[in-house]
């Protein structure tokens, strides 16, 4: 007997389209979305080659958005696409959400075919270095919007990855994954396509596992693609792509040739 395919997660715009033929959800009024609260917040903090780094906030804060409002037709599909992924996720979907549960350098390497973190020590200091003040916008935002996480509102929710108590708009994985990704993309293009399907998983497991909204996650992946077009459009970056241990550890990532690449986990 042949062995049967594991089911793998969906992409998250392909849950969304799922949703969409939910018929529920088009008896479902909409809802105003509260206004968007100003960000003001002290200065950035980036230690290292970052140092004096000052990301645009109030850009950061207009593109993440706001999250649906109480009773909306939004919300209502957030829970319809949480509720329905619950129902339906396997064991080994959700063993496959725990591999990128940590924030860790090292849940790249397999989109780049080598070891990253302590085997490039260049780069981790510097990624550490430019997401410290990606981490305090996000995590202002997160105080400001101030939603509460799906399995605390909906009782009915059981969340498969660890529970948290801090607010659940935006994601800080999300954001780390899509930020990371981007960054590492920007350093080798060769291996965009790979690494930005890892930051997508990343955000997206926070869904499949119900500790994020779908809404949640969409807004974190836009607020990580500006953090990180700012950051590769600043100074600072420029000089961190130059840095010579830093140029060294890529010649040696780039030697992975293609054929050699793992497959991702989906």
């Amino acid at each position: 007997m042949a062995a049967s395919t594991p089911r793998r997660c969906p992409p998250l715009d392909g849950i969304r389209r799922m949703a969409g033929l939910l018929p529920a959800l088009a008896l479902l009024q909409s809802a105003l979305v509260a206004p968007l609260p100003a960000l003001a917040g002290p200065a950035d903090q980036a230690p290292g080659i970052a140092a004096g780094l000052r990301l645009d906030r109030p850009a950061l804060g207009r593109v993440t958005g706001t999250p649906p409002a109480p009773g909306s037709r939004e919300e209502a599909s957030d829970m319809a696409i949480l509720l329905w992924l619950q129902r339906f996720r396997t064991p080994e979907m959700v063993a496959a959400t725990w591999l990128l549960l940590d924030r860790h350098l090292s849940t790249f390497s397999s989109a780049v075919g080598a070891e990253l973190g302590t085997a490039t020590p260049a780069l981790k200091a510097g990624l550490e270095s430019f997401m410290a003040p990606v981490s305090a916008a996000y995590r202002e935002i997160k105080l400001q919007r101030a939603r509460v996480r799906p399995y605390l509102a909906h009782p009915e929710l059981r969340p498969c990855l660890p529970p948290e108590a801090t607010g659940s708009f935006p994601s800080g994985h999300a954001v780390w994954f899509r930020t990371t990704a981007e960054l590492l993309a920007d350093l080798m293009p060769e291996r965009r396509d790979r690494l930005e399907r890892v930051g997508h998983q990343g955000g997206a497991n926070r869904v499949y596992c119900g500790v994020h909204y779908p809404s949640d996650v969409e807004a974190s992946q836009r607020l990580g693609a500006e953090a990180a077009r700012q950051i590769i459009a600043s100074p600072q970056w420029r000089a961190f792509r130059q840095d010579p241990s830093l140029q060294q550890e890529l010649m040696r990532l780039r030697a992975t040739e293609q054929q050699a690449l793992p497959p991702l986990v989906r």
